[in-house]
């Protein structure tokens, strides 16, 4: 056998097999082969060494904002994630009925990353910072979001609402419960951007189902997933129960470190690692990009495979993709390479607690779909 591409001697980290370990990747066109032990491959086309390198499946961010040229926010898939070693991508409701397929038309069906979306129970979107969304029920399109999800079934996969106390005003739950209604009309999932809610967390968590994805994990404007006596509130641990997501989504103000650090004492760790990246956060050092936010919880003391999950294997049961987020035999041939690198940097929350940072994660080589689409210039 001579296969297309050899990735050889890196430290392959794939928590979908529960790997670990020093081996080479064998990718035959646009899929995997499998994995050998160094010395062992097979010949190749091409080569990479990755030897003092982490060779991981492609990364896929659970939350960001990709609608570019639609949206005062959304930033370039192809040019901005690929050299993060980003292969996919959730947009959290850039769009809504009205302009989804725009986005479509615009920017999903023209990228190379993988862009899947859930779709804005608003029917404008997240167009602009400068006012919000209309959240009122009486203007929610049901029968225009459910022509969408039947025409867009593979891209689509779940419906994004906000219940920040400043966003719905009186309407408090009433968004929350109308995204619920018409998840449940469809057959998908809610997400919901928790920070500042208009009610304790105990009041509305209840409402959400298995599947459901519960954003900004870690906020602590107004009420958090903290109880009164600073510990993981018990309709939290319920929730995580019946199966509730958990996604970080930790953009620039969506966390804090002592709700951070008191949830991972307590074992209450993110299913799904991301940035709520947008053009405002894209390259800044909160957020910068996805293998920042990685470093800042491997500072935290979660392990490598436990993060790795998290931007791997766990979302891709979210999108539908049983061949992303791993690299098993047929899987698509969308892999990252990482050196973990010593620094010395900070990574500040919105009330000014610091998190030294002395590893980065920094991205070497990213391949999508069997072909090398990025590559530092000296690796």
């Amino acid at each position: 056998m001579t296969a297309s591409l050899v990735i050889r001697g890196g430290l392959v980290v794939d928590p979908a097999h529960g790997i670990e370990r020093p081996a080479s990747v064998v990718v035959d066109g646009p899929r995997v082969a499998g994995l050998c032990e160094p010395g062992a491959e097979v010949s190749a086309q091409q080569t990479i060494s990755a030897e003092g390198c982490i060779i991981t499946p492609g990364l896929i961010d659970t939350h960001l904002h990709m609608f570019h040229g639609g949206t005062e926010n959304g930033i370039v898939p192809d040019v901005t994630l690929l050299p993060m070693g980003v292969t996919a991508g959730i947009d959290q409701g850039s769009a809504g009925s009205g302009n989804f397929q725009a986005f479509y038309d615009s920017v999903i069906s023209r990228s190379q990353v993988h862009v899947f979306a859930c779709l804005n129970i608003s029917t404008q979107g997240l167009i602009t910072s400068s006012y919000p969304e209309n959240l009122d029920p009486k203007f929610t399109n049901l029968p225009a979001m459910q022509r969408l999800f039947e025409k867009y079934p593979h891209t689509l996969c779940g419906i994004k609402t906000r219940i920040s106390r400043e966003l719905v005003g009186d309407l408090k739950l009433a968004p929350l419960e109308n995204a619920l209604s018409a998840a449940e009309k469809i057959g998908t999932r809610i997400s919901v951007h928790t920070t500042n809610p208009p009610v304790p967390v105990p009041d509305f968590i209840g409402l959400f189902r298995k599947g459901d994805i519960y954003s900004h994990t870690y906020q602590g404007k107004g009420f958090s997933i903290l109880d009164e006596s600073g510990k993981i509130d018990a309709s939290v641990w319920e929730a995580r129960k019946r199966g509730v997501l958990f996604d970080s989504a930790d953009a620039r103000v969506h966390y804090l470190y002592p709700v951070v650090r008191q949830a991972l004492s307590e074992g209450f760790t993110p299913d799904t690692i991301s940035t709520d990246l947008v053009q405002g956060s894209l390259f800044q050092p909160g957020v910068f990009g996805l293998p920042r936010i990685m470093s800042k919880y491997l500072a935290l003391g979660l392990p490598l495979s436990q993060v790795v999950r998290a931007v791997t294997a766990a979302p891709a049961k979210i999108v539908g993709r049983s061949d992303l987020g791993q690299l098993g035999a047929g899987a698509a041939a969308d892999i990252a390479i990482f050196k973990l690198k010593d620094c010395k940097t900070e990574i500040v929350d919105r009330e000014c607690n610091a998190l030294t940072i002395d590893k980065m994660l920094v991205p070497q080589c990213t391949i999508l779909g069997g072909k090398v689409v990025f590559r530092q210039f000296d690796f």
